[in-house]
Parts: C-alpha cells; structure tokens; sequence
C-alpha cells in the first residue's frame, strides 16, 4: 500500500485510511484533507473515486480553481483598480498538459512530475510522457519528450534526481516495439542509442513522431513570438479570434494564449491594465 497521498505527498495516518473509499483507480490513496477537497469538487465521488485516475482528480481541481477565480470571490481589485487572479502555477500547467495527452501516470510517478516544473523551460511545451524503465541502468521513472528534446527522470529516493536528456538535434531516429504488456523505445542518437521499456505498450506510438510533431511546434511559436509581428499589431488584433468571440474555449489553447500575453506584458507591449483585461476575456471562456 502506497504511504503517502497522491495529491499533496503527506504521509498517510490511520485516521486518512479510517475515511475509506479513499482509494483511486491507479492504487494511489488520498488523505482526509484531499478526499474532502475532492468530494467537495464533486459529490459522486464519495462514492465512486476508484473509478477515477490521479491526473483525472488534478484535472478536476485545476479546473475548479478557474472557476472560482470567475466569481465575485475569485477575482479582486489591487489598490491601482487591477484585477488580480490567482493563476495557475508552472506545475498546474504541466500537469494539464498531460491530462490533455491522455496519460496514465500512477501515483509512483508523483515526485518525477513535481520535478518537471523545477526542469522544463518556461516555453517547453510536454508532447509525449510515460513511465517506464532505463534499461542500461535498470532505474524506473519518467520518459518525456518536448520540442526541444526527450529525457529520462528519476526522482531517487533519498533525495537527488538522475536524468538522462537527448536534444532533438541529436537524435536520428525514434523507434518502438509493441509487445503484449509493454513496448520497448529506442531513441537512435549521433553518440550512442538508449532503450527504455514503457509499462503501457501503446506510449510508444506517441514518441515515434515527435521529431515531426516538435519541429512543426517550434515553426508555428516562430511565428507567433515574432517581436516585429508583436510590435506591429494593435491590441484587438493580437487575441481577436480568441478573446472576442463568445465561444467556450479548449483550455490547452486558452492556456498558450495566456502565455503569449503574458510575454507581450514582459517585453512591454502589453501594460498591466491591458494585460488584466485580456487575462479576464480569456479567463471567462473556460
């Protein structure tokens, strides 16, 4: 049995496994404090939480804290009339990503991904992620690919971290072999090739084409973080067909749009008010 909790990694006391039904679908379990939390989210899972996954209930949460900065209670005005909202942190926005990849992470795999805010760049977007194992060095963790590069973390223990990292430029070719519970990953590089065996055998499909999926990633943020297209534009023109139309928006898109204006605010095209405004506009299509 797992002996801390999935959500926040307190150790779990016999009055959190007294609550019962605490448990979720990937064998992680939940303390009296999260299991409330949860259940204060959404009522049926006082009932059914087994049937949910880790990366299910943060998703649930993360989107529950967006809601809540909409409301008269979430959003407030600084002392210079801005608004101010409680955004999401760099580890909300990962572990979002990987909700929208439709990963299932167990709770073993908790402290690899708290580890991926402190290790991923601010404009290092998740393309593929999955546990498994690095068969040259027998160590289990994380595989991850973004479109700058695929990598291997291990959250040790005792404390410390080992990783593994291959730049994408480096790398030649990525194959995988399906076998019947699991699938084997190769990454082929110019000093050397590396196996890892992931525990679900359908993650190998994901990483075969990231060097595709990266390159066309980093072509199109070329193209949207031009500073000459940035300084060009009027402020309707930059977010228009996200922000004024009235639609319900994807929230991975909503997300990269917060992140652009966000950029815009640093290099000053962008004034906090304005910011604010926009922030709110998109804010209010989730």
């Amino acid at each position: 049995m797992n002996t801390i909790c999935a959500l926040c990694g307190t150790t779990l006391t016999a009055t959190d496994m007294s609550v019962g039904k605490n448990k979720l679908a990937d064998g992680g379990y939940l303390c009296a404090g999260c299991f409330t939390k949860a259940v204060t989210i959404n009522r049926d899972l006082i009932h059914n939480l087994d049937q949910f996954y880790f990366a299910e209930i943060t998703g649930m949460i993360l989107k529950s804290k967006i809601d809540a900065s909409q409301t008269a209670g979430g959003s407030q005005y600084t002392a210079n009339n801005h608004y101010k909202y409680d955004a999401p942190t760099r580890l909300d926005e990962i572990k979002d990503q990987i909700v929208a990849l439709n990963a299932r992470l167990s709770v073993l795999a908790n402290e690899e991904v708290n580890e991926l805010a402190k290790n991923l760049d601010r404009d290092e977007k998740l393309l593929a992620i999955a546990e498994g194992i690095d068969l040259q060095t027998n160590r289990e963790g994380i595989i991850f690919s973004t479109q700058k590069r695929v990598a291997f973390i291990d959250k040790k223990f005792l404390g410390g971290v080992v990783k593994n990292e291959f730049p994408l430029q480096d790398i030649s070719s990525i194959d995988h072999i399906e076998n019947l519970l699991y699938s084997i990953l190769k990454i082929n590089t110019n000093r050397g090739d590396a196996q890892f065996k992931l525990h679900n055998k359908n993650d190998g499909r994901t990483f075969s084409n990231v060097k595709n999926r990266s390159t066309a990633y980093s072509e199109n943020e070329r193209r949207d973080s031009s500073p000459l297209q940035a300084f060009s534009q009027t402020i309707p023109d930059l977010v228009q067909e996200n922000v004024y139309s009235t639609d319900k928006g994807d929230p991975g898109s909503i997300f990269e749009q917060l992140e652009k204006l966000g950029k815009l605010r640093e290099i000053g095209v962008l004034t906090e008010a304005e910011f604010a405004e926009q922030k709110k506009k998109l804010l209010d299509k989730l």
